[in-house]
Formats: C-alpha cells, sequence, structure tokens
C-alpha cells in the first residue's frame, strides 16, 4: 500500500485521463497526483529519454541503472534490468554497473558509470571525470545525460516517498 493514495482517475482533467488510459505503472499512476502541467512535462521527458536518437539505448540504460543502484530503487531496477537486457546489456555488464565495478567495462559505460556517480553523490563530476566522458560521446550526448540522471533521480525519490508498490510485470520495451 503506498503512503499516498493513487487518484481516483475519474476526477482527473480529461488530458490526464487519457495519458493514464495506455498504462498499467504505478509510478505513472502516482504521478498523476501532480499537477497537469507537470504530469504531462514528465511523461514527454520519459518519452524524449527513450527515443533512441536521443541517447543509445545502451547508454541510457546503463545510466538509469546506475542512478537505480545508487538510489535503491528496486522499482526502477524491476523495470530497467529486463529493459537494459532488451537494449544489449550483458548480465555482467549489469554487474559490474550496480557494484560499480566501471574497470570491467568498455571505455564509454565505464565513463558515464563514474560520471553518474559523481552527479549523483556530488552534484558535479571532478574535471578529470568530466575529460574522460567528453572524450567519449559528444556534448549533446553529455548534456542528454545530465537531464537523464536528474530525471531518473527524481523518479526515484516519487517512488521512495510515496512508497509505491513494484508493478506485476515489468516492462520489455520502451
Amino acid at each position: 500500500m503506498p503512503r499516498i493514495p493513487y487518484p481516483d482517475i475519474s476526477t482527473l482533467p480529461e488530458v490526464m485521463q487519457k495519458m493514464l488510459a495506455g498504462t498499467p505503472l504505478n509510478v505513472v499512476r502516482i504521478g498523476a497526483n501532480a499537477s497537469p502541467a507537470l504530469f504531462q512535462a514528465q511523461g514527454q521527458l520519459g518519452w524524449a529519454i527513450a527515443d533512441p536518437a536521443v541517447l543509445d539505448p545502451r547508454i541510457r540504460e546503463a545510466t538509469i541503472l546506475r542512478v537505480a543502484y545508487l538510489s535503491n530503487s528496486a522499482y526502477e531496477l524491476h523495470h530497467h534490468v529486463p529493459l537494459a537486457k532488451v537494449a544489449g546489456l550483458t548480465e555482467a555488464e549489469i554487474a559490474a554497473i550496480g557494484a560499480g565495478d566501471f574497470a570491467s567495462l568498455d571505455p564509454v559505460l565505464a565513463a558515464i558509470g563514474q560520471f553518474t556517480d559523481e552527479v549523483v553523490r556530488d552534484l558535479s563530476p571532478s574535471d578529470e571525470t568530466l575529460a574522460a566522458l567528453r572524450a567519449q560521446v559528444s556534448d549533446q550526448v553529455l548534456v542528454n545525460l545530465i537531464l537523464t540522471i536528474g530525471c531518473y533521480m527524481s523518479i526515484a525519490r516519487l517512488i521512495a516517498v510515496t512508497g509505491i508498490e513494484i508493478d506485476e510485470m515489468s516492462l520489455q520495451h520502451l
């Protein structure tokens, strides 16, 4: 049982009811407690992050997994471990991301892991970590990573504060 109740969908504005119609996800349902503008904006940000043109799926899922591990978010891991596998991450890579064992990852994933750790824990990465990531990805990808980290930190906190239940089924694709 969540700490904050799910909203009664029938009382929500029509635009929010339409957005909720196609999803059984508890995180989306609890998010409908937000104002319509924030609910829509969060949904649009989530869809933008999921676009492979924004971030390569392996990079996206490695980043989200690291945020989920750092945030102790069983809910995010429930959904994003399967998505990471679909995106092409191996069991060994997923385990290394979870353990913070970046030395065993390829240079791109290693740089992303270290960068994500420092952004989550310290707000800003060291100059060395930033330079290492910039050597691997474009500045556009780097900024997209920062926004993805922030989005999933926010979602992890929404999940933790509201105490929503893990969904019965996990996502298999975005």
